[in-house]
């Protein structure tokens, strides 16, 4: 069965960030997570600092969330930054919460945002934005899920943080190894490294071409000999994000309703940055000269939109299974709190309704050379 998983609150952004409105925000973000899981989809988070009030602990919401579910679901994060954390403690807070879960925790795990989320946490920039950041961190969290009584102490220093280990993490992971992690690889190097240490990553983002990433990978995935658990792992983790996505009972339906989606999404970062400012954002090909903070109050997010009935939109999400993609998480476009929620709504029940059932008998790819992907360039 193929994976599906929907961002809560995507991008949202309030038309004003006041204390009093932390509660109803917090609130709603609870509200869609439950309405996302009950229909189907495995609900999943950003992390992200000074831009809304549920996210910046997404661990300790998702830890709220989980019992309020249906115990089939996953919790996703999309993606934790690596950097903004004591390696630690992140691996202290992903183990309890992958034993609370009984495993059903994916942890998207990047660099995450420059910015200002970096300067409030106090990660040197340039280390930030080179990727050396969130490398080095990652490199420590290993050796901290692999040290056990007896072996020699272990120190370590990363950016900011250092420390001397002495005795096992705990909890240790629900998970055989750690808990299950999709790293974030726009080059080829992270590709290659990503397969080389059995995480699955996620493939095609901003815009890059699915298909060769997916064969990097996996000839990498081969050659590391992994155990077959552990290559079962990265085959069905391996995930595609849909950045914005429109489901309508018909293409012009769904088309329109991008449309109207679209303006009060733009309406409402307008309206942002004329009281705050600007804010770094998902872009997927900024305009040369253009930085991600006008490209995504430009709206370079949401030039990519899929917007169709569930027949069109099924016809896309075939072509990824048929490129062995196993999961697709999903962000929806229309304002939860504004007046396109029922786009959402819509879409997301259509997508449900119409699409899920379609991907429900397909047998996972077991063999990661098991699709000839040259063939199909």
């Amino acid at each position: 069965m193929m994976d599906f998983s929907a961002m809560t609150l995507n991008m949202f952004f309030p038309d004003y960030e006041e204390p009093e409105d932390d509660h109803r925000t917090i609130g709603m973000a609870a509200e869609q997570s439950i309405r996302i899981a009950e229909l189907g989809f495995n609900p999943w988070y950003t992390d992200h600092h000074f831009r809304g009030p549920w996210h910046s602990n997404p661990m300790q919401f998702t830890a709220y969330i989980a019992p309020q579910i249906p115990k089939d679901r996953y919790l996703g994060f999309g993606v934790l930054s690596a950097p903004f954390y004591h390696p630690l403690r992140l691996v202290e807070s992903m183990n309890l919460l992958d034993q609370l879960t009984e495993g059903r925790a994916l942890f998207g795990i990047g660099s995450g945002w420059q910015g200002a989320e970096a300067e409030g946490l106090g990660v040197d920039k340039e280390y930030h934005a080179s990727g050396r950041a969130a490398e080095d961190t990652l490199d420590v969290m290993q050796k901290l899920w692999k040290f056990r009584y007896g072996d020699p102490e272990f120190s370590f220093e990363v950016g900011n943080h250092r420390g001397h280990i002495k005795r096992r993490i705990m909890p240790a992971p629900y998970t055989k190894r750690h808990p299950i992690m999709i790293r974030t690889a726009s080059r080829e190097a992270g590709l290659v490294k990503a397969a080389q240490n059995g995480w699955p990553a996620f493939l095609g983002v901003f815009g890059a071409d699915v298909r060769a990433q997916a064969l990097i990978y996996r000839t990498a995935l081969t050659a590391a000999n992994h155990p077959q658990d552990v290559v079962d792992e990265c085959l069905r983790w391996c995930t595609t994000d849909w950045l914005s996505i429109v489901v309508g009972k018909t293409d012009a339906e769904a088309q329109e309703f991008a449309r109207i989606a679209k303006a009060e999404q733009m309406a409402v970062r307008s309206r942002y940055v004329a009281r705050y400012g600007k804010f770094d954002g998902p872009v997927i090909r900024p305009k040369a000269g253009q930085s991600q903070a006008d490209g995504y109050a430009a709206g370079g997010d949401l030039k990519d939109t899929i917007a169709g009935s569930p027949e069109s939109v099924a016809k896309r999400v075939q072509q990824l299974a048929d490129l062995g993609i196993n999961h697709l998480m999903l962000r929806f476009l229309g304002e939860w709190a504004g007046e396109t929620r029922h786009i959402c709504e819509t879409s997301l029940k259509l997508f449900s309704e119409e699409v899920i059932p379609r991907f429900r008998d397909i047998p996972p790819l077991r063999d990661p050379l098991g699709i000839d992907l040259n063939a199909m360039a």
